[in-house]
């Protein structure tokens, strides 16, 4: 199995240089791929900032890659949880942050919109300086 960059995805899902694109596509098809959760990290703040991809298209564009048939990603049931609640509202690295704790008591931040958003999410979310939201 190989490992795959951020890079090679963004080339895969833009087509921005098509000779790199190409080159992906042999990659990806003709190899078992996996993808790190950094990976997918990176590769929704890229699409999100660099190309101004908007959030629906990009939680289509991760759930078409995760269904892919070559491509495995580190704890796909935690990524899926994670887009799950990025298509809810919950910015991407917080739903993943979120995801990644779920056996954890409770998750603790000072980020009041994360904190808005998760509202009855496992585990719950709270701030240092607030009683637990349950």
């Amino acid at each position: 199995m190989i490992a795959l960059d951020t890079n090679i995805l963004v080339r895969l899902l833009t087509g921005d240089d098509r000779q790199q694109m190409e080159a992906a596509i042999r990659l990806i098809d003709g190899n078992s791929c996996f993808v790190p959760l950094s990976v997918v990290l990176e590769l929704e703040w890229v699409l999100r900032g660099a190309y101004r991809v908007d959030r629906e298209k990009i939680a289509s564009l991760l759930d078409r890659l995760i269904s892919g048939e070559n491509l495995h990603f580190e704890s796909e049931q935690v990524l899926l949880t994670a887009i799950r609640r990025y298509k809810n509202g919950l910015d991407f690295a917080d739903a993943l942050h979120l995801s990644c704790s779920e056996g954890c008591d409770i998750f603790y931040t000072f980020d009041k919109k994360f904190l808005a958003h998760s509202v009855g999410l496992k585990p719950p979310c709270c701030s240092p300086d607030i009683t637990p939201i349950e």
